[in-house]
């Protein structure tokens, strides 16, 4: 299957955020290898501050094996701490992320 990079920068409590949960779930039981990189609002997927079903959805993913990204900046802006299951990033990082070998990149807005 495909290695694929999902870029999430809306809240996951918005209708945009939601229908990138859904791709990344329906990615994942095809059975793709994923990354999520969390930028901007999407940063709040794995905080108290997103809903439930989008923390439950992280659960599942992260189960299945994707991996989760964050922007550390972003997370600073919005006051968050960075989880221990996320992967820090810079912006720098970011870049080195969508020039890399994945075979597609999706930006999830």
């Amino acid at each position: 299957m495909a290695s694929i990079l999902l870029v999430l920068t809306s809240s996951p409590a918005s209708a945009n955020g939601e229908r990138a949960l859904a791709l990344s779930e329906s990615l994942a039981d095809q059975g793709h290898i994923l990354t999520l990189c969390c930028l901007q609002d999407g940063v709040l997927l794995g905080s108290d501050r997103g809903p439930r079903e989008s923390r439950s959805s992280l659960d599942r993913l992260l189960g299945r094996g994707a991996r989760w990204v964050v922007l550390s900046e972003d997370l600073a802006a919005r006051g968050l701490t960075l989880s221990s299951r996320a992967f820090p990033v810079d912006h720098a990082g970011v870049v080195a992320l969508l020039a890399g070998a994945h075979d597609r990149v999706i930006g999830a807005l």
